[in-house]
């Protein structure tokens, strides 16, 4: 999942994460962006894109490193040789119109795993939860 934190949007609901060189090659070469299947590509350690052979347009983020947008390209035509974004660490491929219908700009701080980020809080809550509870009640009795 990605969404936009400083809105409190949603981007994409199922990105698909481009890790592996082929993965990365092909990007979305011979890919459509479907609602039943994928609705962003994600690529990191990435700054710039083509979009050679692509069949339709598409809307790209550029993120640094604290996730923050620092570049925005809507609507990118087919058959561009390269769009870059200087400083950027990832990048984020979506179906044209997203980053419009979203409200996302530049400067606003993006969660590309919110599930990832949801179950860790869970478990600092947890965390401190037990240690406020040993405070109250020692669990281990001292001076014996």
């Amino acid at each position: 999942m990605i969404v936009n934190l400083t809105n409190k949007r949603y981007i994409a609901r199922n990105p698909f994460f481009a890790i592996n060189f082929c993965d990365r090659l092909r990007g979305m070469i011979g890919r459509k962006f479907h609602i039943s299947g994928f609705d962003a590509m994600v690529f990191g350690g990435c700054n710039s894109i083509h979009t050679f052979f692509m069949s339709q347009k598409i809307d790209v983020l550029f993120l640094n490193a604290e996730n923050k947008v620092i570049g925005v390209r809507k609507n990118l035509a087919r058959w561009l040789i390269c769009v870059r974004c200087p400083g950027a660490v990832s990048t984020i491929e979506l179906p044209a119109g997203v980053i419009e219908h979203s409200g996302t700009e530049i400067g606003n701080v993006i969660n590309v795993s919110e599930e990832i980020v949801a179950g860790l809080s869970t478990q600092i809550a947890r965390k401190n939860m037990a240690q406020e509870m040993e405070s109250i009640v020692p669990l281990r009795e001292s001076g014996k």
